[in-house]
């Protein structure tokens, strides 16, 4: 059994080693994640048994600009065999390569009910494999999707200030407050591990790697009185717009500024979704412990269509 990435000739040999039902809708992904720098053709490997058809297949994600690997997509093994043995060497000698490429960590993520591309059926299965090569669970979010056309009418209560007008240190210390107090897991977990000024920063510099306008992401203040009262980050990752990051500074919580702010940041969407060709969903994101910004969606017209759990690995600890 061998473990190779596929040349960029072989691609047909890395799609086909999926469910033939979704080959198409995989080659479509594959051209749009290549063309946005998110994936790339030596990042698709493949496990063999000699010359036979592929037993298997997984690849290598990341932010736009990035040049190490970030997730793992399009995982399959035989569900239906030694899923755990094959895939378990598949994935053993992948996480090697990603280290060897710089990367510290990388995340996988399963959603429910299976979505496309990846089609992710065999829940159980998968949770088994992924933590026998030494995944665990990091957090579990709801996923929104806005089907209308409308936002709702931001009130008139603040005014805006985009990042070209602020800066980029003024953005990141609003991310800081922000983030004070927060439900988000990641978030959190971030704040304690790195201190609140450098997870800030660091989830700064993440977000800019993802494409945007920087008239769209807005610090928002209180009129009057010109109080810091939250920030708003519209983006366009390659396959959908998102309402990136939305927040309020601890003081000025419970008094509704967020549908404020999530009102701004869905018409900056729509605006974006206007002029684009492929008329891209709008779908966010938000933890399952974050109770107020998931009511904060659904007041908005976002509609929940989707759970994901997010599952990470170590790389900077000796695997066994």
């Amino acid at each position: 059994m061998r473990i190779r990435p596929v040349h960029a000739e072989e691609l047909d040999l890395f799609v086909e080693a999926g469910s033939p039902e979704h080959r198409e809708e995989v080659v479509r992904y594959l051209q749009s994640m290549f063309a946005a720098g998110s994936m790339r053709p030596e990042w698709c490997f493949v496990v063999q048994e000699g010359d036979d058809p592929p037993l298997g297949r997984v690849a290598f994600w990341t932010l736009p600009g990035m040049e190490k690997p970030f997730a793992l997509v399009l995982l399959d093994v035989p569900w239906d065999g030694d899923h755990v043995g094959v895939g378990a060497r598949l994935l053993g000698d992948v996480l090697e390569e990603a280290r060897v490429l710089g990367a510290k960590e990388i995340e996988h993520v399963l959603d429910a009910p299976p979505m496309r591309p990846q089609f992710q059926h065999r829940p159980e299965e998968r949770v088994e494999l992924l933590r026998s090569v030494g995944f665990a669970f990091r957090r579990e979010t709801v996923r929104f999707e806005l089907q209308g056309g409308d936002p709702n009418v931001e009130p008139g209560r603040l005014s805006f200030r985009t990042l070209e007008e602020v800066g980029n240190e003024a953005f990141v210390d609003a991310m800081r407050r922000v983030s004070e107090g927060t439900l988000d897991r990641e978030i959190r977990e971030e704040r304690e591990r790195l201190g609140p000024r450098e997870a800030a920063r660091e989830f700064f510099e993440d977000a800019r790697r993802v494409k945007h306008e920087p008239s769209w992401w807005r610090l928002a203040y209180s009129k009057p009185g010109g109080k810091l009262v939250g920030l708003v980050m519209p983006a366009q990752p390659p396959a959908f717009l998102t309402v990136f990051y939305v927040g309020v500074v601890p003081e000025m919580r419970g008094r509704g500024y967020v549908d404020d702010l999530l009102a701004t940041g869905t018409a900056t969407l729509l605006e974006a979704r206007a002029g684009d060709v492929e008329a891209r969903t709008l779908r966010a994101d938000t933890d399952v412990a974050n109770t107020p910004m998931a009511a904060a969606f659904e007041r908005a017209g976002w509609r929940r269509f989707a759970g994901r759990r997010e599952y990470s690995v170590d790389l900077t600890s000796d695997r066994k």
